[in-house]
């Protein structure tokens, strides 16, 4: 009986960053069906990044992001907490919350 090969290594991806990218928590909350109807709807509503509106700029949002962050929230449904933002300004937003709050 053939036996399976033996996993493919690539040496130019760091072995810390292949771990590191597998053991990420997953938050089971954005992955809920209420949730993806929600944030779905609430980007239909506001169309653009409320961030890029600020700097002059016209971008699509993609993001429902909470304000202040869903752990840190009493209710992560309460809508005014939520905000449209583009994907680049959430990237921006997510990584100045997790030094903030860790």
């Amino acid at each position: 009986m053939p036996s399976k090969p033996e996993k493919l290594r690539r040496p130019w991806v760091p072995v810390a960053t292949l771990v590191g990218i597998a053991n990420r928590p997953r938050d089971d909350f954005y992955h809920i069906t209420a949730w993806k109807k929600a944030a779905r709807m609430f980007i239909q509503d506001n169309s653009l990044c409320v961030k890029c509106k600020v700097a002059g700029r016209l971008a699509p949002a993609v993001v429902t992001d909470h304000i202040i962050p869903k752990d840190k929230c009493a209710d992560p449904w309460d809508q005014n907490n939520w905000q449209p933002l583009c994907k680049q300004c959430h990237s921006v937003k997510s990584a100045k919350d997790k030094k903030h709050f860790k």
